[in-house]
């Protein structure tokens, strides 16, 4: 069950962020994603974009929001690309709008990584 709900909040946060040009679905279309596993950060888009005149084009939101998408993908390399840490929680969460604060409160809840209940 978790499973699920967390592979529609993951698909939920990158939608609402605008991040979809960072992830790459498999098969194509972030909406027919069934499972997290199917959708991978692009990392030579984000440092791409991370290297330009200016680096990312994103708000701070949705820059913590990328960076906690990424980390829950692989965290070493979260920390590599942004060359800096989420920080405190409590600084994470005061970065963000109420939206952003409800999606990271889901994706905590929901993460598959917890073991089973």
């Amino acid at each position: 069950m978790f499973e699920a709900d967390f592979t529609k909040i993951v698909r939920e946060a990158i939608v609402y962020n605008q991040l979809e040009r960072y992830f790459f679905p498999k098969g194509g279309e972030m909406d027919s994603v069934e499972s997290h596993f199917d959708i991978q950060p692009d990392i030579p888009e984000i440092e791409k974009d991370k290297a330009s005149a200016g680096g990312l084009k994103l708000s701070h939101a949705q820059r913590r929001m990328l960076m906690l998408l990424v980390a829950l993908w692989e965290g070493n390399e979260a920390d590599r690309v942004f060359s800096e840490g989420l920080g405190s929680i409590s600084k994470l969460i005061h970065s963000m709008d109420a939206n952003n604060r409800e999606l990271t409160a889901d994706l905590i809840m929901t993460y598959p990584g917890w073991g089973k209940t």
